[in-house]
C-alpha cells in the first residue's frame, strides 16, 4: 500500500475482478480495507416479473404485488441503549481512560446500527433483483427528506442507500431499473389514471372506478405504471390490471 508498505489483512472472501483502488477505513477501533474492483456483469436469467416499489416510514416498502416489507427501525430499537451509553460519557472526566472507553462503547453501538441497516438493505435489494426483470422506483430527493420534522425517521430507513443498491445490482444482473417522478403518485388512481386526492392521514385508496386498496399499495401500482410508460415498447396510456 502506498505510504504504508505491506499490511496483513483478514480476507473474508475472495476478491473478484481486477483491484483498481484500495481504501482503508477506521470505525472506532475497527479497521477495514475497501477494495474497488473492475468486474464483468453477471446477467441473471430473464424474468417477466415486474414490480413497483413505494418506500415509506410506517412500512419500509410496499410492493405492487401487495407485499409489505416491515421497517426494521434499527436506530429506534437501539435508541434506549444508546441513550444510556451517552449518559455514561457525560459522567466521566473528559479525556480520561474511562471516558475514552465510554466513547468507544457509543461508537460500537453506532457501528452495529449501520451494519444492521446495511445487511437488511443488501438482502432485500438482492431478493427483489433476483425475482423481477423490471423494477420501478421513485426518484426521491433523499437529502430534502432528511431535513424536516421526520428527519430522524427518514435517516433511519436509509432510502438513498437502498435505492443505490437496487440500481447497481439491477445493472449488473441485466435488469431494467427505472426511476419515476414521485410527484402525485399517491394522488392518482393506477387503474383509471384519474385524480384521487388524499390527505396525509388518509391511508386508504377508494376510487369511483372500483379500486379499493391501501394508499401505499395504490402508490406502488402507480409507480409501476409510470415506469412502464417510460419504456419504448410501452405506450404511456398503459394500465396495470388489479385483481
Amino acid at each position: 500500500m502506498q505510504g504504508a508498505g505491506d499490511i496483513k489483512i483478514k480476507l473474508h472472501r475472495p476478491v473478484e475482478g481486477k483491484i483498481k483502488t484500495v481504501s482503508v477505513k477506521r470505525e472506532g477501533k475497527h479497521w477495514s480495507a475497501c477494495c474497488s474492483c473492475e468486474v464483468s456483469a453477471q446477467p441473471l436469467p430473464e424474468s417477466a416479473n415486474q414490480v413497483g416499489i413505494d418506500v415509506g416510514l410506517e412500512s419500509f416498502a410496499t410492493l405492487s404485488t401487495g407485499e409489505i416489507i416491515e421497517n426494521p427501525r434499527c436506530f429506534k430499537n437501539a435508541q434506549k441503549r444508546l441513550r444510556r451509553a451517552q449518559r455514561r460519557i457525560s459522567r466521566r472526566k473528559k479525556y480520561s481512560k474511562r471516558w475514552r472507553k465510554a466513547v468507544q462503547y457509543v461508537l460500537n453501538i453506532h457501528r452495529m446500527i449501520a451494519n444492521q441497516r446495511r445487511d437488511f438493505q443488501h438482502k432485500l435489494s438482492r431478493e427483489i433483483v433476483d425475482h423481477n426483470g423490471f423494477i420501478s422506483v421513485e426518484d426521491l430527493n433523499a437529502k430534502g427528506l432528511t431535513s424536516g420534522m421526520l428527519a430522524k425517521s427518514a435517516a433511519d430507513v436509509g432510502w438513498s442507500s437502498f435505492l443505490m443498491m437496487l440500481s447497481y445490482k439491477a445493472e449488473s444482473a441485466g435488469r431494467k431499473f427505472v426511476r419515476v417522478d414521485p410527484r402525485g403518485t399517491s394522488q392518482r388512481c393506477p387503474q383509471c389514471c384519474k385524480k384521487a386526492p388524499k390527505k396525509l392521514s388518509d391511508r386508504k385508496h377508494v376510487c369511483f372506478c372500483g379500486l379499493r386498496t391501501t394508499r401505499d399499495h395504490a402508490s406502488s401500482l402507480e409507480i409501476l405504471r409510470l415506469g412502464l410508460s417510460l419504456q419504448d415498447r410501452t405506450k404511456p396510456e398503459v394500465r396495470v390490471c388489479v385483481s
